[in-house]
């Protein structure tokens, strides 16, 4: 067996130990024993998640600062964005659910997308990216804690119960909450992990011969 540690790659399947080997966008590398697939690469990944990444960043804003829903019962209104509905919550006394809220539809979606861009950004313009390796642990190990779309799924069974007893008016924080989905559902299907590390080797290799 030839080649240095790096070169080399382990089945996921069958733990056959063999030599990474170059393959053009589009081509599946395939294991001889198992035929499971090892990796692939896909055509133009980075560019694709850096622009998914700076479309999330961009509608993170209004889904967070715009309202969801607009609610008149009575001559009263009231607006609700993500936020007021976690403090709400914590109001009425139902403190976890009102931190898991925030959490798993405010934080951790934004880390994901403020990590994405820091990795597809330092790896498309070549940047210095000393903490590429963090940020990619970090992402990965966040990679499905985001439940956007259970608070949405919330949101609309909330206009199909109340539809009947008040006026409900959809604000553009919805709509820009349905989009932000889209875009994060998007960015993990070109999220790819070995693709993605083996730019990052080839990244700090080329540092290291800068230096």
């Amino acid at each position: 067996m030839h080649g240095t540690p790096e070169q080399l790659i382990a089945c996921h399947e069958c733990d056959l130990l063999m030599e990474r080997v170059a393959n053009q966008p589009g081509e599946d590398v395939i294991c001889p024993r198992c035929h499971a697939r090892l990796y692939y690469t896909t055509p133009n990944g980075i560019e694709r998640l850096l622009a998914l990444s700076v479309a999330g960043l961009i509608l993170f804003i209004p889904a967070n600062i715009f309202p969801i829903l607009s609610l008149q019962v009575f001559g009263q209104s009231q607006s609700e964005i993500i936020l007021q509905s976690a403090m709400s919550l914590y109001e009425g006394g139902l403190t976890l659910v009102a931190l898991l809220i925030l959490l798993f539809a405010v934080v951790v979606p934004l880390i994901q997308l403020v990590a994405l861009f820091y990795i597809s950004a330092n790896l498309h313009y070549r940047w210095e990216g000393h903490f590429l390796r963090q940020a990619m642990l970090g992402y990965q190990h966040l990679r499905g804690w985001g439940m956007l779309e259970i608070f949405l799924l919330g949101v609309l069974i909330s206009i199909i119960k109340l539809k009947d007893i008040a006026d409900l008016d959809v604000g553009l924080g919805l709509y820009s909450l349905g989009a932000l989905i889209v875009v994060i559902t998007l960015s993990s299907i070109f999220f790819n992990p070995h693709q993605i590390w083996h730019e990052i080797d080839l990244h700090r290799q080329q540092r290291c011969a800068d230096d």
